[in-house]
């Protein structure tokens, strides 16, 4: 009878055993699937910036191009001025990465270290403004910079940077909370002020979060394209996003040289992203609500 029952439980451990190694062959067949469909533009767009235009049109798809074109990525450059896109973008960015970075990391530890009344209605206040559309100030936005004849010029990108992000300011005040308070006390008694905590004493310990924020505060500069839409209209002040818009050989539209350019741009996020891959996903862990 012992011998009956070990036969059928290890019948049935074998069916389990086979039905486990099925359920994990399906998936990961569906996940081969799903990458799939997702890789699949960004393949034909890289097939794309390699064509010329009459494999560009062709039907059906020629996927691979015969021959490779590498000289659209040059011409990209040196006929389309995408040169001075990149610049105007990687200064742009770079400038959004820093002074966004420091000066909500500078408002987050007003909130996340000192009381005072209405903290907690102020800081809802300031999230609040996450559920506003950015094209609702684009009006009264504009009729004050042209006021202060800053139209054309890169001032109506910069100067907002410098009172940070709703966002960011978050991240920042949910990450210092978690700092014990006594390294603020201990840095007072050694007559350290408000600011030098923050510089010398929070900050140093905050790398995961000031890695996402400023991250984050790149890729929103880089891939911004309303802001300059609206604020920039001289071809040596665009940016990449729109200078993509304006990738034309007079009145026609150069798509292989532009998909090169697309190529180019979206290189530098996939970078950042492999880069900064494990601070990114934390940052899910930081949002989390105190």
């Amino acid at each position: 009878m012992s011998s009956q029952a070990e036969t059928t439980r290890h019948a049935l451990y074998q069916r389990g055993r086979t039905l486990q190694r099925l359920s994990i062959i399906l998936t990961y067949i569906i996940l081969v699937v799903v990458a799939f469909c997702i890789l699949l533009p960004f393949i034909w767009l890289l097939s794309a910036s390699l064509k010329n235009q009459t494999q560009y049109y062709a039907v059906p798809i020629q996927w691979i191009p015969q021959p490779f074109v590498w000289s659209n990525y040059v011409e990209a450059f040196t006929r389309y001025n995408f040169g001075r896109y990149v610049l105007n973008s990687v200064l742009l960015a770079i400038y959004a990465m820093v002074v966004n970075t420091l000066s909500s990391s500078l408002v987050a530890f007003g909130f996340a270290r000192f009381r005072f009344p209405g903290r907690t209605l102020w800081f809802i206040l300031m999230l609040s403004t996450l559920m506003l559309p950015s094209q609702v100030l684009t009006i009264p936005l504009y009729v004050i910079f042209r006021n202060l004849k800053w139209i054309d010029t890169f001032w109506p990108i910069i100067v907002p940077q410098l009172f940070g992000s709703a966002f960011n300011i978050f991240l920042f005040r949910q990450f210092f909370m978690e700092l014990p308070k006594e390294l603020d006390e201990a840095a007072r008694i050694d007559g350290c002020s408000n600011l030098r905590i923050w510089w010398n004493i929070i900050l140093p310990q905050s790398k995961p979060v000031i890695i996402v924020v400023a991250i984050f505060s790149f890729l929103a500069s880089w891939r911004d394209a309303w802001n300059p839409l609206i604020y920039l209209s001289s071809q040596n002040n665009r940016t990449i996003p729109l200078g993509l818009l304006y990738f034309t050989d007079g009145y026609t539209s150069v798509y292989p040289q532009m998909m090169a350019a697309t190529v180019i741009a979206l290189a530098v996020p996939v970078l950042l992203y492999a880069i900064g891959q494990r601070y990114i996903d934390s940052g899910v862990a930081i949002a989390e609500i105190k």
